[in-house]
């Protein structure tokens, strides 16, 4: 079952929601370049990085927002996310990082920091209004820690995964009222989805 709303289709069987149009890969991807989601992180005294590889999806939402609260909580002052190789986004983990900035903001008065970010990706960000809560630049400092790890994505139950994009799609419609039209048949199905499951 699908249903589409303004700006993306919600794929019910799996529980996804993508931004149309379909992110294809950037001109800075490697030809060689794993296909699947991944996150790899790494944190020195100067800096807490994590770099996407492959889409930013739901895949690998609900451990870039572990990660990014643990990094919060140690008062760690600069969060840098490198999207050199990112070659999209979905909605859910957009709405993850609204909430990581948002909470980055609140608690130590700084945005976090997107490096290498397409013209394609900042595009889906002013869609949703997530570009006002970061701060983009063009490259990664040249500071930044290059010894990265992959970031274990745990064992993420259905029920899980279902919280994680509600939150999500919440956080959405809290920076930007458009939101809510836009996601309003996601948020009915994830609800309901979550009391089935409980």
């Amino acid at each position: 079952m699908k249903s589409i709303s303004r700006c993306g289709i919600v794929d019910f069987e799996h529980t996804r929601c993508y931004l149309l149009p379909k992110m294809e890969p950037t001109s800075t991807t490697q030809d060689n370049s794993p296909q699947d989601d991944r996150v790899l992180v790494t944190v020195d005294d100067a800096y807490a990085l994590a770099r996407i590889v492959g889409r930013g999806s739901y895949k690998v939402s609900k451990s870039l927002k572990e990660f990014a609260a643990s990094v919060i909580d140690s008062g760690h002052p600069v969060f840098v996310l490198d999207l050199k190789y990112c070659v999209g986004m979905d909605s859910t983990f957009m709405g993850v990082l609204a909430g990581i900035s948002q909470r980055q903001q609140k608690e130590l008065g700084k945005k976090i920091i997107l490096c290498s970010v397409s013209d394609k990706l900042i595009n889906l960000m002013k869609t949703l209004g997530l570009n006002q809560l970061v701060d983009i630049q063009e490259e990664l400092p040249d500071q930044a820690p290059q010894d990265l790890s992959e970031l274990d994505r745990g064992n993420e139950t259905p029920l899980d995964s279902a919280h994680t994009m509600l939150e999500a799609h919440e956080k959405l419609v809290e920076i930007d009222d458009d939101n809510q039209l836009r996601f309003q048949d996601v948020l009915d199905y994830l609800r309901e989805d979550i009391k089935r499951q409980s």
